[in-house]
Formats: structure tokens, sequence, C-alpha cells
């Protein structure tokens, strides 16, 4: 056995970082399921854990009753092998499990505790060895696999991770020591569910694995015990060992290509680092993010142990301790899914965040991989190594305000998805990553945060049929909007750093069912472009600020990828313009010109951040396309381009019909999108600036007012249909002019 003090450290510092997410509601239930074979008298539990003062403690769950650790209980004789009498040199251990079938209703109260673990074990208790609750030595000496000797050999089990504090429930089920058996987990908060774990049954596992690991990944599979243990802790990939040295020519390589060349990679929330390896020693420095302008050191090469297990060269303060770990986890989990650039010259900046890419070359860690994919694991996400938190792969559960902990032995295998909601949210395209349902209702920043869904943190989502959803760029359902139908969206865009268009943008949500009256309508921002072919960014003036792009000459070009087009009918495309000349011309097209949409007259506007909405109608299939701008002619600016459809054509040319009688009657006025969802933008000309407005619905009630120039309507709580706005002109003079919702 050996001596190890549960630590948990990514769960601690995840819930250092989180004091504004909301509290946690203090003890919850704990509840272990049996989706196995065994009856409950045949599985036994134990909880083991440190409290809020840094002592170690234990809980009976007969009773809920929390104990500090003790050698007192250390009363039940385990077996001895080859002369090893555990810790206390008496083969005695500690009494601290319970049949599951002793445990009420299966459930026990968890109270506020980290570095926690849940024992399971299968026909018998395993022998844990308590020290003290504090001082040295304290903790607990849990099974060692590297111990041929040790007294919990052959008995088969499984555990849970977790930390329960006052930011919140933070657990996992585990796959970076072995596989014993299958393991679900399932969390629950206000509105929040979300499970992880195994979802094929144990017999199955074994056989894929079977069918799926290379030769040098076979040998962890023991077939006779029904178990697959971590390279880190295998014979052959230890010292003396087959496959003791079977990163090395990959490290090896890292190490030399690095030396003459730059290392650049990105890394997330962390930022992009840059640097080089000199006398052994790999020095980055943060060019952007979280850690801009610090330095992290790998003080020497790691070896194969180190990179498997995350430790050594991969777990150690140098310098700036934090930003050290940060990365030394980052390199680690590259190296583990092969993402390390070793072949091409100078490659420029790496994405170490492209989840596509992992382990699509030897050597990587293959036992790693089989956790994540072919439907093992709930959407592929376990913890098959150390740092496998690094860009969001692990099994890692979180809310903030958990209300219950299903922890089941045997895994999902055999159980259906519990339903509780009509959208599902999820952190990453392709449906991956943290998912949360849910329900209809509206939804502020705090209270998506109380579901567990951060600010900025939407990739894709699915929407069930007959509703959808509204994304605010802002809180409380203002900025730019995405309406998502039932269609879904399985990623909201694809670019090297995945910080345009709509992915992590969302603030604030609306889920509502559909209506015959919803639109599409996506804006894309010029500055946050995939592809961008000779312009500049600069600063915006325009309503809402920030950037647009400018420098415009003829033949530019900018690129959005991977634009959702729900439903075929007819598009109205509006581009943000300015121009201090005499303006330009502008085209747009899909899929690199493969379909175009013909050319749009960008007039002179009187200056480069004087700007006009230019719009053009088209017919788009339903699809998804890369969606681009060409400049036919220079001389202009844009901040962005916004592509709106109506749900019917026929509701459209009605618009269509009523505001052009309108434009020709009355000073020039543009209203966009119209039919509008949530947020009504107003431009009028220098004649109606500062003119004051109301809107009206058709039974002559006032239920907006404004004033002309000072950005857009919130019309979002409006309920559908025509509504006239009534504006108050400088000269005395009123003009109507209608919009569609």
């Amino acid at each position: 056995m050996r001596n190890r003090t549960l630590f948990a450290w990514c769960l601690l510092v995840l819930g250092s970082l989180l004091p504004l997410l909301g509290r946690a509601q203090g003890s919850i239930p704990f509840t272990i399921a049996n989706n196995s074979p065994y009856a409950d008298t045949d599985l036994y539990v134990a909880i083991v854990g440190i409290d809020g003062s840094g002592n170690h403690v234990w809980i009976n769950a007969a009773n809920g009753q929390v104990l500090p650790m003790s050698s007192s209980y250390n009363t039940v004789t385990g077996p001895t092998y080859n002369g090893n009498t555990g810790p206390g040199q008496n083969s005695k251990y500690a009494a601290c499990f319970t049949k599951l079938s002793n445990i009420p209703n299966k459930t026990f109260t968890l109270p506020y505790i980290a570095g926690c673990r849940v024992f399971i074990s299968q026909g018998q208790q395993l022998y844990l060895y308590f020290f003290g609750s504090s001082g040295a030595p304290s903790g607990y000496a849990a099974p060692d696999f590297q111990n041929p000797n040790d007294p919990n050999k052959g008995i088969r089990y499984e555990f849970i991770e977790l930390t329960n504090n006052q930011y919140g429930f933070f657990g996992n089920t585990t796959r970076v020591d072995s596989y014993n058996y299958p393991m679900g987990l399932e969390l629950w908060g206000n509105g929040f569910y979300k499970r992880a774990g195994e979802q094929k049954s144990h017999a199955d596992i074994l056989a894929a694995y079977q069918s799926f690991a290379p030769t040098e990944f076979q040998g962890l599979r023991n077939a006779t015990a029904g178990t697959i243990t971590c390279p880190g802790k295998s014979a052959q990939f230890q010292s003396g060992g087959a496959q003791a040295n079977y990163f090395g020519s990959y490290i090896d390589a890292i190490w030399s290509k690095y030396v003459n060349e730059d290392l650049i990679f990105y890394a997330g929330d962390a930022g992009v680092f840059k640097g080089r390896v000199s006398n052994g020693r790999l020095t980055v420095v943060g060019q952007s993010g979280g850690f801009a302008g610090r330095t992290g050191i790998v003080a020497r090469k790691p070896t194969t142990q180190e990179v498997l297990e995350g430790k050594g060269a991969l777990d150690n303060r140098v310098g700036d301790g934090d930003c050290d770990l940060v990365v030394q986890s980052q390199l680690c989990a590259a190296i583990n899914r092969h993402v390390v650039n070793t072949t091409t010259t100078n490659p420029g900046q790496q994405n170490w965040y492209n989840a596509a890419a992992y382990y699509a070359a030897a050597p990587a860690n293959y036992y790693s991989k089989f956790w994540h994919q072919g439907g093992i694991s709930v959407d592929n996400l376990s913890y098959g190594f150390a740092y496998d938190d690094v860009n969001d792969q692990s099994s890692t559960l979180h809310t903030p305000q958990p209300t219950k902990v299903v922890a089941t032995f045997g895994g999902f295998v055999g159980l259906g998805q519990p339903s509780s909601g009509v959208a599902t949210m999820y952190k990453d395209c392709n449906y991956t990553g943290t998912a949360v349902a849910l329900p209809v209702g509206d939804y502020t920043l705090s209270a998506l945060q109380s579901r567990g869904i951060l600010n900025d943190d939407i990739s894709s989502l699915k929407v069930n049929s007959g509703y959808e959803v509204v994304l605010y760029e802002n809180d409380n359902y203002t900025g730019a909007s995405l309406t998502v139908g039932s269609a879904g969206n399985s990623c909201l865009v694809n670019n090297a750093l995945g910080t345009s268009n709509w992915n992590d943008k969302a603030t604030s949500v609306r889920v509502r069912a559909a209506t015959t009256n919803s639109t599409f309508s996506v804006t894309l921002q010029a500055e946050a472009a995939n592809v961008n072919n000779g312009m500049t960014v600069e600063t915006c003036t325009d309503t809402g600020g920030g950037q647009n792009m400018g420098y415009v000459d003829a033949g530019d070009y900018l690129v959005w990828n991977n634009i959702n087009f729900p439903t075929t009918g007819t598009y109205t495309i509006e581009y943000r313009v300015a121009s201090g000349g005499s303006g330009g011309t502008i085209s747009s097209d899909l899929n690199a010109s493969s379909i175009q949409f013909g050319n749009s007259t960008i007039p002179g506007t009187g200056g480069w951040q004087n700007w006009t909405t230019v719009s053009k109608t088209v017919t788009i299939n339903a699809g998804t396309y890369n969606f681009g701008i060409y400049a036919q002619t220079g001389g202009w600016n844009i901040n962005w381009v916004r592509i709106t459809k109506s749900s019917t054509a026929a509701r459209m040319a009605t618009t269509s019909a009523v505001t052009t009688k309108q434009d020709a009657e009355q000073p020039a006025l543009a209203l966009y999108p119209n039919p509008v969802v949530d947020r009504l933008e107003l431009t009028s000309a220098t004649s109606l600036a500062g003119s004051q407005y109301r809107i009206v619905n058709q039974q002559g009630q006032t239920l907006a007012t404004g004033t002309l120039g000072r950005g857009a309507v919130d019309v979002a709580k409006l309920p559908n249909g025509m509504y006239s706005l009534v504006v108050l002109r400088p000269d005395g003079k009123t003009t109507v002019h209608r919009f569609l919702k």
C-alpha cells in the first residue's frame, strides 16, 4: 500500500475560480445505485476525504456521521502476502466500509468535503489503513497497483472522486489508474442535469478494448481478472519494461526541433504561449490570454512515465509556479494526444485544442483514446490520464447549486436518459463537452450560471421539434441575437481559435415554443471572419462600438465558415458599411463562389465612420455553407453582415410592399431586420435624427417610446403581429412606418 493524501487539484483550483457562480446549498443526498448482477449485500461502500478545517475524515455511510480519521479504527484483519502486514505491521485495516444493503435508501448525506473518494468494492471490503486526521503521518493508505503484495489485490472496486464546497459540486468517474467495472455519475442542480461514465456492459468494454488496442497496449487487459490497467501503472511501461521508452523518440523529436524553432501553441483560456528549448529546458512566455506576459518552464525533457502519469518534470513548480503547472499540463496532454508538431518546418501557431486531431498518429496514449471513442463513455468524455481535463475532455461534472448526486455501479447500460428539457446546450462543437438541458423559459446570465452554463460558453445545441432557442450576445436579452430552430446547430463556428461568429458568445438565452412567425437571423461581425484577405481591423464608432474592417481594395474578401441556413427560402443580406469616398461595390457568395448572389452598390456616406445599411434579397437552399463577401471595387469599410429569413416568403413580400410604399412618401428611415425577432435597429436620415418615436399596436396602444439615432429597440417581449412606428419629426409632422414581428 502507499500513503495517499487525496488532492483533487484540478477540482479545487476550478472551485477557487468560481466565486461568482452562486453558492452551493451545503449538504446534499448522495445515492449509490446498483446496475450490476451483484446483490446489494455484495457491494461495500466507504467515503473518505478532507473537511473544511483540513482534517482527514471518513463518513459512516450507514448513519451519515462524519468522523476524524484515527488509527483506532484499524480493527479489521486483512490478508498478508509475502510478509506484508501493512503500515500498522499487524495486518489490521480500517473498519470504514458499509454494505450497500445496510445504507438506508442507498443514500447518505454528503457534507462539504474536499478531495473525497467514494469507494465501492464487490465481494468484500477494501483494506484501507487510517493514519491520523492531521499532522504527520495523516490521511490513509489506499490500494497500490504497483505493489504485488498489496492486501487489496484481486478485489474488484471502483470509486468516484469529488469535492463539494461553497462553489458547488465537482466530481468525476476516472480511468486514470485502471478500469475494473463500469461506473456512472449523475448530478442534478437548479434546472441542471448531467451524467458521466460508461454506457456499455463490462463484457462489451473488455471485448471492445481487445479489438481496439494496438500491440503495445494489449498487455494492459487482464482477461482473467476482467480489468484494464492504465499504462503508467503497468510493468511493461515502467523501467525495464518493453514499452518503458514508448514516447521516447517523440519527446526527443520535440526537444530537438524546438531548440532552433519557436514552439507556439494555443491553450484555450490560458492563451497562446511561445518559446524554445535551451540547455534542455523548455521556456515559453504567454502571448495572450490568462497568462499573458508570464513565463512557464518545463525544467527538463520528461520521460515516458512522466508523460503517462503527469508527474516529475510535468508536475513541478520551477519559477512562476501556477504558470509552470499550466504549461506542463498542456504539454503533457499534447504528448499523450500526439498533437505537438514535429514534422513541419516552423509550423507557426499550433492548436492543441482541436479535439478532432487527438490520437491521430503514433505514439499516443491509446489507453486514453479508447475511453474517448466508440460510445464507450457518455459524450466520449473520460479521465484517461491525469491531465485529460485539458480542453474539457474529462468526465468532470459541476454545478454551483447541486441538489442530488447518484453514482451507479455498473454504469448506464440498459438505462434510459432522463429528460429534463427541450433544448440542450453544449460547451463544445459537435454536441460534446458539458451539456445542460433547459426547459422552456428565459435565462439571464445568472440563471444560466446557476445551471452550470458559463458566460460565452455555448458552442453547439440541440433543440426538440416544435421549439426554438434565441441566443443573445449580452445579458438580459440584449445585443445581437441568433435564433436556432429544431434543426439545432452542431458548431456555431469552426476556426483555429474558436472565437468568432456565435461560438462562445451567448450571454442570455430564451427557450420557447416555435411559432409560424419566427425568423432566422444571424449577424456576422467583420473582424470575426474565419478568413480575411486584404482587409485591416480598426476601431469602430458605429452603434455598439467594437471593430470593423477597413482599407478595402478591389479583390479583398472575408469568409465565415459553417453558416447554417435552416430552411430553403428567401433571405435578406444586409451589409453595414461606410465610405469616406465615392463608395464601391460588394458581392456575396457561398462556398468559394460556387453560389453567387450578385453585386450591391455601396454609396458614399460622407465619412469612414458614417454608417449605413445596404441590403439585397436572395434565395438560398437549406444547408450549411461557408459565406463570403467580395470587394468588386474598393473604397469602403464594413462593420457586419446580417442574414435574415422570415418564416414564409409571402410574409416577407407583404412587408416589402408596405415599406416600399412608405419609403416613397416619407423621409428615409430603415428598420431592420423586418420582420424582426428581438432587436429592431433604427437608422434614419440626418433630418430625422433626434426625432421622438413610439411603437403602437393595431389596437392603438403605445407599447414603447424612444429617440431615433440612439441605438436599437428591444421588441423581444412584443407578441407576434403587425406594429406601427410613429415618428414625430423635428418639423412637427408625424410619419408612420410599419414593421412585422
